[in-house]
């Protein structure tokens, strides 16, 4: 187990500086001067040249690598141009409201995803089956900011239900951050008036990422309860006279988790990076939103942090499920092998 953790510890990162170095020399590759860009467009010549020097933009490419990299082994994020703050300290004000984001959208996509898969399988090639796979497969195949700006229009122009964007009113007090999630802290507030608003402004971002992406999950899910309805030992249950339900809920789905959690993990992923789009559309003040914001005045370090950070949670995610998997599935004898 030692070995495994060390191994797999080793090449995250690996992972993470492979990623850091490409997005570094991509992002110097990019045409444009970022200090032009914040002096403005009527800045004197000597006004671009000092904010070179101030953020190092003058000198050679391999001597900003070399203080970059080393800077990140000391957990140095840079600085970014726009904010005029350390990266690092602008990531702890907008990564919260990231996590809240993906945190609900990966709860609401597994239980989503998990239920449909259940009722598709109870009856392969039935109406349920195929209603089930066109639904979740149409809104796979939509554009994400074409999906949100349809939801925008439908709850907020049409129906009024549900707010256009942002994570909580302006017209209305926030409670004090203890977490940084807002429903956490609604909750910790004893503000009930507080946690739904924060709901409300939560779903239309997190609904647009879950259906963008529950075709795979549900079909994933839904394949691998059927081949495990197969297996020798479904016949042997339904030969004793046990009831479906208890057949599926206490036999089934257990062997029937490994590959599930498989296709779990290739979703988060894919999350992360849908979830910078969903939070340029709803104006959330994530990330997402603030490596967007910087990207336009090609603000790098931002940018640079953002890949650093979702690899790492990428990472993280795969060796926690690799631990996961003897623990779902007995016949998984070694995480190693």
């Amino acid at each position: 187990m030692i070995a495994f953790l060390f191994k797999r510890l080793v090449w995250g990162l690996l992972v993470l500086i492979a990623v850091a170095v490409i997005t570094f020399f991509l992002s110097r590759v990019v045409p444009a001067d970022p200090a032009a860009f914040l002096a403005g467009q009527n800045a004197s010549e000597e006004t671009v040249q000092r904010i070179r020097v101030e953020h190092g933009l003058d000198r050679p490419l391999p001597e900003q690598f070399a203080t970059y990299m080393i800077g990140l082994a000391k957990g140095d994020l840079g600085e970014s141009i726009r904010t005029r703050r350390s990266v690092s300290t602008d990531l702890k004000q907008y990564l919260p409201a990231t996590l809240e984001l993906l945190i609900v959208s990966f709860v609401l996509y597994l239980a989503v995803s998990f239920s449909l898969a259940v009722l598709a399988a109870r009856r392969p090639g039935g109406a349920v089956d195929g209603a089930i796979r066109l639904i979740t497969m149409i809104g796979t195949g939509i554009p994400v900011f074409w999906l949100g700006m349809t939801l925008q229009f439908f709850f907020f122009y049409k129906l009024h239900w549900l707010p256009l964007g942002a994570r909580f009113p302006i017209r209305e007090t926030a409670p004090p951050v203890i977490s940084g999630f807002l429903l956490v802290d609604s909750l910790l507030a004893g503000s009930l008036s507080a946690f739904l608003a924060s709901l409300k402004h939560l779903t239309l971002p997190a609904a647009t990422i879950v259906v963008n992406l529950l075709a795979v999950g549900t079909r994933l899910s839904r394949a691998a309860l059927i081949q495990e309805q197969s297996r020798l030992y479904v016949r042997t249950a339904r030969g004793k006279g046990l009831s479906p339900n208890r057949i599926l809920f206490k036999h089934i789905l257990r062997n029937a988790l490994s590959p599930i959690l498989t296709a779990t993990t290739m979703q988060f992923g894919y999350m992360i990076s849908w979830v910078i789009l969903v939070e340029v559309i709803f104006d959330w003040p994530g990330i997402g939103l603030y490596a967007y914001q910087s990207f336009q005045v090609f603000d790098y370090s931002p940018v640079i942090a953002l890949a650093i950070v979702s690899t790492a949670g990428f990472v993280i995610i795969n060796l926690v499920m690799d631990l996961l998997y003897p623990v779902i599935d007995p016949r998984v004898q070694s995480v190693g092998s």
